[in-house]
């Protein structure tokens, strides 16, 4: 017979009035939005523990606390559906960036290889699959990956002329090819690997900062939010140069770069508006993308400002943001508005 799991640790799951009443007891106040609004918002528009995710963005009263002990200071539920909405359009913004940031990369990678002499569009690809098909930390990762994505019939009419030995070992495909069919992850680690093997120094260094933005390239496209516990210290990793040399033309002090820049997702983001203007070429679609990020952030995100006259965390992040926009990505509002 087998014995049922113990669950008896684990949280209950709570039914959407239950939730209501769990965040009244946290204090969390419905005074900017009814509890019955409250109520409709999380049955129709989102998810609770979404939602709930953005309040450890606010403050606790300090301990001792006595009756308050675990409570919010000042947190009304319209503050956590104002960021919620804030959230999404941030990562709509971030998501058109981030795209273009992967096509201009493999223009940057297509353009330079023009230029190397020994380059015919087909080696560098053959020597990465080469390594990947022989990896002993990851045999044929990559290979795998590529199969994967192509499928059975795909295989059989386009991809089978890359096997020729029918045993599974992908060459001479195409750079031009190559490039299309793989994810953007997979994109970085082949950059690393092409400009090692061609000893692109200054290009290898943009590689770290890549990573990060698939990093939160992948939360966008899977709608995880990207505004919530801004205040967490998890990233001590060393900061390349050029972004520090990119927040000091921006004004940004180097306790603020540090205090910003230890929490993941504000690197990210950070390094995400850093990329977008180094490696985008096209001027139509950089502008399209000031105005998004104008309307967003002078419009959009202090719509509601005066939820977070008591939020020294959030309104710190907007300044930071803004030093680096003002810098960056500032045209004339009204203009950006029209």
């Amino acid at each position: 017979m087998v014995e049922l799991e113990d669950k008896s640790h684990l949280k209950p799951m709570l039914c959407v009035d239950e939730m209501i009443s769990y965040l009244k007891n946290k204090n969390i106040k419905f005074e900017y939005i009814s509890e019955s609004d409250a109520l409709k918002y999380l049955k129709d528009n989102n998810n609770y523990y979404n939602l709930t995710s953005y309040k450890h963005n606010f403050d606790k009263y300090p301990m001792p606390a006595g009756k308050f002990e675990g409570r919010f200071l000042d947190l009304d539920f319209a503050y956590l559906k104002d960021l919620s909405i804030i959230d999404y359009r941030v990562r709509l913004v971030l998501f058109k960036m981030i795209i273009n940031i992967e096509h201009y990369l493999k223009i940057k990678i297509l353009n330079t290889i023009e230029n190397i002499d020994e380059e015919d569009g087909y080696r560098i690809v053959n020597l990465y699959l080469d390594k990947d098909f022989n990896s002993d930390k990851f045999p044929k990762k990559l290979h795998n990956s590529i199969f994967k994505k192509v499928g059975s019939e795909y295989y059989q009419k386009i991809f089978s002329k890359y096997d020729l030995d029918k045993d599974k070992k992908l060459e001479n495909i195409p750079i031009w090819e190559f490039l299309e069919i793989i994810t953007f992850g997979e994109l970085v680690n082949f950059y690393e690997f092409y400009t090692k093997e061609y000893g692109l120094r200054e290009e290898s260094k943009d590689v770290y900062i890549l990573r990060d933005i698939v990093k939160l390239r992948n939360a966008v496209a899977h709608n995880s939010c990207i505004l919530s516990d801004l205040v967490s210290k998890d990233n001590n990793y060393p900061v390349s140069y050029k972004i520090v040399n990119y927040l000091k033309k921006c004004s940004i002090g180097k306790e603020m770069r540090n205090n910003k820049l230890t929490n993941s997702k504000i690197r990210q983001i950070t390094y995400t508006l850093y990329m977008f203007n180094e490696i985008v070429t096209s001027d139509g679609i950089k502008e399209n993308v000031r105005k998004d990020i104008n309307k967003l952030f002078y419009n959009r995100i202090i719509y509601h400002k005066e939820y977070y006259n008591n939020n020294e965390l959030l309104k710190s992040v907007y300044s930071y943001f803004d030093k680096i926009i003002q810098k960056n990505y500032k045209e004339n509002i009204e203009n950006s508005l029209t």
